[in-house]
């Protein structure tokens, strides 16, 4: 903490916890610098009482830094603050958060993503034919104290430091070259960086289990509630298949989504689809990261109204507009009464009672309720008053009935189920096994020991399956890894199956050294096949890497030192290729010359920021060509067929009016890329100004980083988008 004060009386004012964290004692009361996901849990286990005071870290420019836009670094979001205001407002007497951004703007967004989360959609033209569940909403989150739901005004001040909000009174907060330096009295107490230095991690992960497979199999990542330090919240995995080429479902997305897959010994590409019941933070917080960070596009479930509400507070979380955002996955649209056919599966929906619009879905012999509030009693009252009719109360207890396995969120309160006899009688008698997730608090009725047999709950790492067995051979988990490695995809299928025949799995101890950086190389290439593996350069930790993800191809064909150091976080199994087996490979895929792009793009643009495996893929979709002095590379109205990478040279990009707009001089810089990806007529023209080379993208190549690497898409969209906002001007 030495670097980010400005002198030893001010090192004991700032507490630093991981994932970029920062607690500033100040007198207006500590100030919480950063607010990632599960910040709220790093504190309660820290022993610490949570601030009311956030202040958020400036935006991060779409096209800056991969995987990175508005509030979002390389996928998590660092204005995760709904659990942080329920813990002030909810559990400190009704105080309300104090949010500072940096700009009005961001304020204004900020706004917007709490109202989608917290209040759910605000006009009722926004439900359509389902305008009745807006009154739901509101009967279940009324709050007595107020005579009505909560709104985000009620519970926060959300204020920027462009407006005065740093005024804190005793203290003073403001944003200098790069760092928030906080002052009392005109004196410097602290000096905190707005850079997010470490690799953001979790606090709690889910122990990988032996996965016995059925023909419906669960296997819970986390099964707590937002508030539980020792948990992670309610997310699981369901594999609805009898081959076991089954890719899992995943229901709601947990925080940290890619560690906690990679720790379980998956990849993001084994996840067939994504199921959002609603859009409170402790249901979407990963969601972000699988977008941007996972290794292949986001297919999205869900329903039309919960779809749009995302698509808004994705948009004012990236700063991004709502068309940008939509492209960055696939929708696949649930609603109540339109069943939804996907790969051989039936997907049902109905809107569950919540506190916002959320889906109770069920797929086949499976049911999931989604954070509803089911209460038969209560359902009851909701019908005299108006609230509820007699179809839709029948709707909500009959839609379980049935189903093999119930998974139910409970927790209590006012807005979730509370565990009763009367709720577990219901629950047990519409499905074979219930199981209880969304709790920390694992208690039955003391008076029903009776309910024990028929009842489970969910814990980090649980597995429930029904259903006849599947047989999975030891030689198919391998096939999985090459498969899930983007490099080793490349190859046909037959070939990743012979390949998988000539690897040998090791065991690597928890904090074991994999490689050493500067050694020489062992001759060896790895892809992880579970667990996690940490990657250093030097002192600094650079990312973890899941499976799928390979390592040393370099060191292993050109016998040259290794460029970090790899460490075993947990128990890690490895897939060891040796040098013989891997050239011909190499030769046939060209990764030698890939090698050179490799490093270019390394050192001269913000792919460069990928693992080194993704942007050796990259590289090989590159075809470079060289460009004289006059060339014009494409016209305006020109069909784009292809994008491009401005390596060597100068470019000049030129309006319709003949006036230059823009001048590409730098090395590193895309164009073109929008109307390549889309087919769509050029805007502009390009013409070389200076001999120099170019690398090309071809529309297909396009396409299939789409579908791998959305976090590239966004990147090169960001910079067209620029591109094209200065040729408006």
């Amino acid at each position: 903490m030495a670097s980010q004060v400005s002198d030893s009386r001010a090192t004991a004012r700032v507490r630093a916890l991981p994932n970029n964290i920062y607690v500033v004692a100040a007198a207006a009361g500590d100030v919480l610098v950063n607010c990632p996901p599960e910040t709220l849990k790093y504190l309660l286990y820290e022993g610490l009482k949570p601030p009311t005071i956030v202040l958020l870290p400036p935006d991060i420019t779409p096209g800056e830094q991969l995987g990175s836009s508005g509030f979002v670094r390389q996928g998590i979001n660092y204005a995760s603050v709904e659990f942080m205001i329920y813990s002030g407002f909810f559990g400190q007497g009704g105080r309300k958060a104090r949010l500072i951004t940096v700009t009005t703007q961001q304020a204004q967004r900020l706004h917007s993503v709490l109202d989608e989360s917290i209040s759910g959609p605000r006009a009722t033209l926004q439900y359509g034919e389902f305008g009745w569940l807006q009154r739901e909403c509101s009967a279940v989150s009324y709050f007595p104290p107020l005579g009505r739901a909560p709104l985000v005004d009620d519970m926060t001040e959300i204020v920027s430091l462009e407006a005065g909000g740093g005024d804190l009174g005793s203290t003073q907060i403001s944003l200098e070259h790069g760092f928030f330096v906080f002052r009392e009295g005109g004196v410097e107490i602290a000096r905190v960086t707005t850079q997010t230095e470490q690799v953001a991690l979790p606090l709690r992960l889910a122990p990988p289990r032996p996965l016995l497979r059925q023909e419906l199999t669960l296997q819970f990542i986390g099964g707590s509630d937002g508030f539980d330090p020792a948990g992670i919240t309610t997310c699981f995995l369901a594999y609805l298949g009898t081959t076991v080429q089954t890719q899992a479902t995943l229901f709601d997305s947990a925080a940290y989504i890619c560690a906690r897959l990679g720790n379980l010994g998956l990849s993001t590409s084994q996840v067939s689809e994504v199921v959002i019941s609603h859009l409170h933070e402790d249901h979407v917080a990963g969601l972000p990261e699988l977008v941007l960070m996972g290794s292949h596009r986001v297919r999205l479930v869900t329903s039309d109204i919960i779809y749009q509400s995302l698509l808004r507070m994705l948009s004012a979380l990236f700063g991004l507009p709502e068309a940008d955002v939509a492209a960055l996955f696939d929708y696949y649209p649930l609603n109540p009464g339109e069943p939804l056919e996907l790969n051989g599966r039936r997907f049902e929906a109905i809107y569950a009672v919540h506190s916002i619009p959320t889906i109770a879905v069920r797929i086949n012999q499976l049911c999931y309720s989604g954070d509803m509030r089911y209460d038969e009693a209560w359902f009851a009252e909701l019908v005299q008053e108006g609230v509820l009719s007699e179809d839709r109360r029948r709707e909500l207890e009959r839609f379980a009935e049935g189903a093999s396995i119930l998974v139910q969120d409970v927790g209590g309160g006012p807005i979730h189920s509370t565990i009763t006899p009367a709720l577990l009688e219901a629950l047990t008698a519409k499905s074979s096994r219930l199981v209880l997730a969304h709790t920390s608090k694992h208690l039955l009725p003391a008076d029903r020991p009776d309910l024990a047999a028929r009842v489970e709950f969910a814990e980090s790492g649980h597995v429930v399956a029904v259903g006849q067995e599947i047989k999975i051979g030891s030689d198919i988990e391998p096939v999985e890894t090459i498969s899930a490695c983007p490099l080793f995809a490349r190859l046909p299928i037959a070939e990743r199956i012979a390949l998988a025949q000539q690897v040998t799995i090791t065991d690597w101890a928890n904090n074991a050294e994999i490689i050493r950086e500067a050694a020489p190389s062992d001759g060896y290439t790895y892809i992880v096949h579970s667990g996690l593996v940490e990657f250093r350069q030097g002192e600094q930790q650079v990312r973890v890497l899941g499976r799928g993800n390979s390592i040393g191809e370099r060191g292993a064909l050109q016998n040259v030192a290794r460029s970090g150091t790899m460490l075993a976080r947990g128990p890690v199994q490895l897939l060891r290729i040796d040098q013989q087996t891997l050239r011909p490979i190499a030769d046939r895929l060209g990764l030698i010359d890939a090698f050179t792009r490799a490093d270019w793009l390394w050192q001269h643009s913000e792919l460069g920021n990928l693992p080194w495996a993704s942007l050796l893929d990259v590289a090989l979709e590159f075809q470079p060509r060289r460009f004289a002095a006059g060339e014009q590379l494409f016209a305006q109205g020109d069909i784009g067929d292809e994008g491009y990478l401005l390596v060597e040279g100068e470019v000049l990009i030129t309006a319709s009016s003949g006036d230059i707009f823009e001048e590409t001089a730098h090395s590193g810089d895309f164009f073109g890329i929008r109307a390549a990806l889309y087919g769509t007529l050029r805007r502009a023209a390009a013409t070389a100004k200076s001999d120099g080379e170019i690398w090309c993208l071809s529309r297909s190549a396009l396409q299939r980083l789409n579908l791998l690497y959305p976090n590239i898409l966004l990147h090169l969209r960001a910079i067209e988008t620029q591109r094209i906002r200065k040729q408006s001007a």
